[in-house]
């Protein structure tokens, strides 16, 4: 059986988003590029968490690092990560108002 590497690679794209303090990162940054004390304050996430699940997100380019002075700044790397949070929550709230 031949592998199927884009059926892999959305794999696990798929599995990097499905973590809950990826996600609520990833929340976070739709409202815009923050440090790590930002994001914490945002998620109420530790530094320690916040860091490890950003260096994740980075590797995987699907968030971006930029660097003023002695502080990095996060944000999302590219409207598509925008636009697939923001379908999942509309998707969530359209299938709430279908079960009122």
């Amino acid at each position: 059986m031949k592998p199927n590497t884009k059926l892999d690679e959305l794999t696990s794209f798929y599995k990097l988003l499905a973590n809950e303090s990826r996600l609520s990162i990833l929340l976070a940054l739709r409202d815009g590029e923050d440090n790590v004390a930002g994001i914490c304050g945002r998620t109420g996430l530790s530094q320690t968490l916040v860091s490890h699940q950003l260096a994740a997100l980075h590797r995987s380019d699907v968030v971006r690092s930029r660097r003023d002075g002695r502080r990095t700044f996060y944000s999302l790397a590219d409207r598509h990560i925008d636009i697939i949070v923001g379908f999942a929550l509309d998707h969530l709230a359209e299938k709430e108002v279908h079960h009122e």
